[in-house]
């Protein structure tokens, strides 16, 4: 089983639209650069994403089916 973490740099231009005042969802757009981490441990990845989401990326933990 193969963990990983994307992450991205959050995005610094301020938000122009109001969740009250919105018809239509939002549409978020692809970050033009996503990096990949590899772990062992679920664990490790876990403290490796809450340590980007407090310096200001956002990032997934993704891991594949190992097979099964």
């Amino acid at each position: 089983m193969n963990i990983w973490i994307e992450y991205w740099e959050k995005s610094k231009e301020p938000s122009k639209n109001t969740h009250a005042q919105l018809r239509e969802n939002l549409k978020w757009e692809e970050p033009k650069e996503k990096q990949k981490r590899y772990f062992d441990k679920r664990k490790d990845a876990i403290n490796f994403a809450n340590s980007l989401g407090e310096r200001g990326y956002y990032a997934t933990i993704k891991q594949d089916n190992g097979g099964y």
